[in-house]
């Protein structure tokens, strides 16, 4: 019976969770409207939860009497608010003063159980008459801090009851799935023990406390009773007992205790003998050096290499309360060290024992921030990402920009909707100012240096799908500073080559700069395109069409046709639009007789296919990039060197580098 209200209780906190769900994705939020807001699902239907909670009570109105004073939706804090909600049936009957839901937290203030009725074990029942708590109250919280595409969980739950004792749980998970059985979701007959559950994921760390509130005298004075003892003597015998249970639980484990975690075990025993002596708080802390793997949990009995692997501590003391801070003590000297500073400006922006001040978190954080220290920018993002309209000087608005893009980059929480913020307060020649300097620093880090080198090689070698996704990789910020010059001149360029997806990416960033969506001087973007073209085709001016029409090439009916966009590739390079036709104006595309003519030591084998209206084999294909090893990837893996590359490749390198930094100059 309790088992089944205990699920009617889940179903109903569920009846709104799911309409919230869009929210907790942890997807980056792009700046400058570059696409809309990934909680704008969660933000049109958030707001008819309450209506779908009536639906959900009164369904389940036909197992339980279920009755609520009343119900709204708060925008401000984004959350489902019940109040008075009161279930009863047979020995059960709970109330929930007031049950807030939202996609990351969910807090249940003024619950009551009335146990009278309730199938309890003596023991239990006595219990809870020494305390004169035949009806239970208290509050849950429970917060949850989702990573969604990786499964990743933080979770924080606290449950007081009042008079009794408190329980926390932290625990920070990696992966997590509860997997239920195939044969109970299709209804076939799995293999032996397929039945029960399966958890996958891994346990990065974890916390398990209680706090005693009354309950642990009150078991003294119950049990003293059962066994004829007064509760000193109670608490004597139960100290000794669990302590030597502890000591020796680990003897007879598979694979038998190592000394150490004999150790260990004896230590946990005096930790526990103390809780019991002197009850305040017990905590049960996991902290693996790696993250463990929970399946290692649930295919049999643990043995003495999980229990050390999991790296547990247990530890008895008093319940810490949060630190005041008076303003004396927030006040540094002038060559104070950074990480006290930084420690400082964290405090001020959690508002940890003191009121927050986000003002003067800023102003601590900004000069380390302008110099790339990690620490600052992390805080920096997380400053800007609470409050959006935080004062920021006008001069350091940029700058912020530059130390944001460059976090970005490198997968830093709350750098995206930082950018969006900072974004907002600058003009369109601040922000493409702000991301080629954000480039040329991340460009002389390592890993920009290699990006560098892959980039020119992939020109050079006309690989076009590599091109696009460095193009989409610049438009989204991806293990690069974000630059959206950048994005569209790649993404012509892979699509003048071919690339279909390319051209779809060069149009939607066309029409987003055009509608004010986002950041993008299309002309200056396109005449920097051209130029990167006129290098890419081999020359330093770009062909003439009639050049192109006065070059006449034997056909080769022997060489083998791939399926191009040859309509994309016409349209690339000028204007931004795919062509239905044959281009006339503009750059010759590769291949084409007048723009890069092939040595005649170079096969002219494959290529794009002939243009609409054209006679099969009448055209030129392109040169073909050079081999590849592997197939199908679309990235290319120490391309052979073409033949007009050799003998000046440092040169040949400058010349692309300085017409790559044009896109954003």
């Amino acid at each position: 019976m309790i088992g089944r209200f205990a699920a009617l209780t889940l179903a109903l906190a569920a009846a709104a969770v799911p309409a919230s769900l869009p929210a907790t994705a942890q997807a980056p939020k792009p700046h400058g409207g570059i696409a809309e807001d990934p909680a704008g699902l969660a933000d049109v239907v958030l707001p008819y939860t309450p209506y779908l909670f009536d639906f959900a009570v009164t369904s389940m109105r036909s197992l339980a009497a279920i009755t609520y004073t009343g119900r709204r939706y708060d925008p401000i804090t984004r959350s489902l608010v019940v109040t008075g909600l009161d279930v009863d049936r047979d020995a059960v009957h709970f109330r929930v003063g007031q049950m807030r839901i939202a996609a990351d937290q969910v807090i249940l203030d003024d619950v009551s159980v009335d146990t009278t009725r309730l199938p309890l074990d003596r023991t239990s029942r006595a219990v809870l008459d020494e305390l004169d708590r035949k009806i239970v109250t208290g509050s849950v919280t429970i917060g949850l801090d989702l990573d969604a595409p990786r499964a990743n969980y933080l979770v924080q739950a606290t449950a007081r009851l009042d008079g009794i004792g408190a329980f926390d749980i932290d625990a920070d998970l990696k992966g997590f799935h509860f997997l239920a059985p195939l044969d109970q979701i299709d209804g076939s007959q799995g293999p032996a023990g397929s039945g029960q559950p399966e958890i996958r994921g891994r346990l990065a760390s974890a916390d398990v406390a209680f706090t005693d509130m009354g309950l642990v005298t009150a078991l003294y004075a119950v049990l003293g009773r059962e066994q004829g003892l007064n509760p000193q003597a109670a608490k004597g015998a139960a100290t000794m007992i669990a302590g030597a249970a502890i000591a020796g639980m680990f003897a007879d484990l598979p694979g038998g205790a190592a000394p150490a975690l004999q150790q260990r075990a004896r230590a946990w025993s005096a930790a526990v003998q103390a809780f019991l002596r002197d009850p305040d708080r017990l905590r049960v802390s996991f902290r693996p050096v790696e993250a463990f793997d929970l399946a290692r949990l649930t295919g049999g009995a643990a043995d003495a290499r999980d229990i050390e692997d999991l790296g547990a501590d247990v530890v008895a003391g008093r319940a810490v309360a949060q630190t005041l801070l008076s303003p004396q003590e927030l006040q540094l000297a002038p060559d104070a060290p950074l990480g006290d500073v930084l420690a400082l400006a964290d405090t001020l922006l959690k508002g940890r024992g003191t009121p927050q001040n986000s003002g003067r978190a800023l102003e601590l954080i900004m000069p380390a921030a302008m110099d790339g220290n990690r620490t600052a920018v992390a805080l920096l993002a997380q400053a800007i990402a609470m409050n959006p309209y935080v004062s920021i000087a006008q001069e350091k608005l940029a700058p912020t920009y530059v130390s944001l893009d460059l976090a970005l980059a490198e997968g830093l929480p709350f750098a995206a909707e930082s950018l969006d913020a900072i974004g907002r307060r600058l003009s369109p020649a601040e922000i493409v100012g702000a991301e080629d300097e954000a480039v040329a620093t991340w460009r002389q880090t390592p890993v920009g240096q290699r990006q560098r080198a892959s980039e020119i090689e992939a020109f050079r070698s006309r690989d076009w799908a590599t091109i696009r996704r460095l193009a989409y990789a610049y438009y989204e910020g991806a293990e690069m500073p974000r630059n959206i010059m950048r994005a569209y001149g790649w993404a012509s360029i892979a699509a003048a080559g071919g690339d279909r997806a390319a051209a779809r990416l060069r149009d939607e960033l066309t029409r987003a700069a055009g509608s004010g969506k986002l950041v993008l001087p299309l002309d200056r973007a396109r005449k920097a395109t051209d130029d990167l073209w006129t290098l890419i085709l081999g020359g330093d001016e770009p062909a003439s069409p009639a050049a192109a029409d006065a070059a006449p090439v034997e056909e080769s009916p022997a060489a083998p046709v791939e399926g191009g966009d040859d309509g994309a590739a016409a349209g690339a390079a000028g204007d931004g639009s795919v062509s239905a036709g044959p281009s006339t104006e503009g750059p010759a595309r590769p291949g084409r007789s007048g723009g890069d003519v092939a040595p005649p030591s170079q096969s002219r084998a494959g290529g794009a296919g002939p243009e609409p209206g054209a006679t099969s084999g009448s055209d030129t294909p392109p040169a073909p990039p050079p081999p590849r090893a592997g197939s199908g990837s679309g990235e290319a893996i120490e391309p052979a060197v073409r033949p007009e590359d050799t003998g000046g490749d440092g040169e040949r390198e400058t010349a692309y580098e300085g017409r790559l930094r044009t896109l954003s100059t």
